[in-house]
């Protein structure tokens, strides 16, 4: 049998051509959003979490505020064009859930379209058949041509348009959606996937999705909802439900937001979000490490984030404050916890802020002096504060109170 040498080329197959395209032909264009940093256009974004934390009624919240025009919760003065949206829901009627929720959101029907079914003559499938990911979406793709003015499009869930492929296996899903991620940028569409929660509480948020990991890969941006924890790791009696980056590629550092699920004032039998104001220093997976260790005190809880928080190196010392204070943690729990992991405090120099390391490392050389690491916590009913440090180390009250 014949060989080929190393280094010599293959011989093509027949009939198969390769598409390859010089990077300087390729003309920049900034990222489009349908919200501002958390959901862009023309590509897939995921939605997870547990079942009653509101994730249907966040999708109709966005397609509403769509419709109409109306500002993203954490941009009130920031433009939104109106456009229209596709919604293909498995779980929710039309009639009885979608729609009431829908226009107590405040969206506009008109600019919603339900695919309800796809019959396909002459296939031999007869009747009406439910979406199906692996032979419809270019059929799809040509509704929201000729339908035009698209700007979001939404499966909830997605695991109910697989067509009974494998949604545990990489392989299949990464060329099941491989067709939506492509009909997404050719279209300029937000696609909106919804996704529930595996119950392996042990796994890094990323793999706590349902199916395969492909899916959270395949997506540019990928949100949780779930219950705020509170400080002691028990969900908070309030119903405060909190939407947290998980990723998001195409941006730095997204804060997130907070939520309740309330009845809507022109019907207490349909619900609606009322957003409260502000962001959250705060990760899906902070407040899921956060919620699964209950049985832990909060100090040592503060002291297991703590060590996560600072592992990686030193971190500002005012961004450690505000991201404890978003996930629960008292600001005396979380001095407690610094005095007894021994957290060092330091700064880079006259005017610079100060930063937090752990005990164990050092800071980087040309650096001040650390600290001493904090000494012991303040007795119950005093002042929860730092030792004194010298005036030529603390260069503001916020920094200085900070400082330990």
């Amino acid at each position: 049998m014949a060989t080929q040498e190393y280094g010599q080329p293959a011989p093509p197959e027949e009939g198969v051509h390769v598409y390859l395209t010089r990077l300087g032909d390729v003309a920049p264009e900034a990222v489009g959003w349908l919200w501002p940093k958390r959901v862009p256009m023309g590509k897939m974004t995921l939605l997870f979490g547990d079942p009653g934390r509101g994730k249907s009624l966040l999708a109709l919240d966005m397609a509403a505020r769509v419709t109409r025009g109306a500002p993203w919760p954490d941009a009130p003065d920031g433009p939104n064009p109106p456009g229209r949206v596709v919604l293909l829901s498995a779980e929710d009627d039309p009639a009885d859930t979608i729609r009431p929720r829908f226009e107590a959101a405040g969206g506009d029907p008109d600019g919603v379209l339900v695919l309800r079914a796809v019959q396909r003559p002459g296939s031999g499938l007869e009747g009406d058949l439910p979406f199906c990911l692996a032979r419809d979406v270019a059929a799809l793709e040509s509704v929201l041509r000729q339908w035009g003015g698209v700007r979001q499009k939404g499966l909830d869930p997605v695991s109910a348009y697989l067509g009974g492929v494998a949604s545990h296996s990489n392989a299949a899903m990464r060329e099941l959606l491989a067709p939506v991620r492509e009909m997404a940028e050719r279209t300029g569409v937000a696609v909106v996937a919804i996704s529930h929660l595996t119950k392996r509480r042990e796994a890094t948020v990323l793999y706590r999705g349902m199916g395969s990991l492909a899916t959270v890969a395949a997506a540019r941006a990928v949100w949780a909802v779930g219950p705020d924890p509170g400080p002691t790791g028990h969900h908070q009696a309030s119903g405060r439900i909190l939407l947290l980056p998980v990723k998001c590629n195409l941006v730095g550092a997204v804060p997130g937001l907070a939520y309740r699920i309330v009845p809507s004032p022109q019907c207490a039998d349909v619900p609606v979000l009322a957003w409260e104001e502000g962001s959250l220093a705060l990760t899906a997976q902070e407040a899921f490490d956060s919620a699964a260790l209950p049985s832990l005190t909060p100090r040592e809880r503060a002291m297991a984030w703590l060590e996560e928080a600072l592992g990686k190196g030193a971190v500002p010392a005012l961004e450690v404050e505000q991201r404890a204070r978003a996930i629960g943690f008292s600001r005396r729990t979380l001095m407690r916890a610094r005095a007894e992991l021994g957290v060092c405090a330091f700064h880079e120099g006259m005017g610079a802020p100060w930063l937090l390391r752990l005990p164990d490392e050092e800071p980087d050389p040309g650096s001040a002096a650390a600290i001493e690491p904090a000494g012991v916590a303040p007795a119950a009913g005093q002042e929860s504060g730092p030792p004194d440090p010298s005036p030529r180390e603390c260069h503001s009250p916020d920094e200085e109170a900070l400082a330990l």
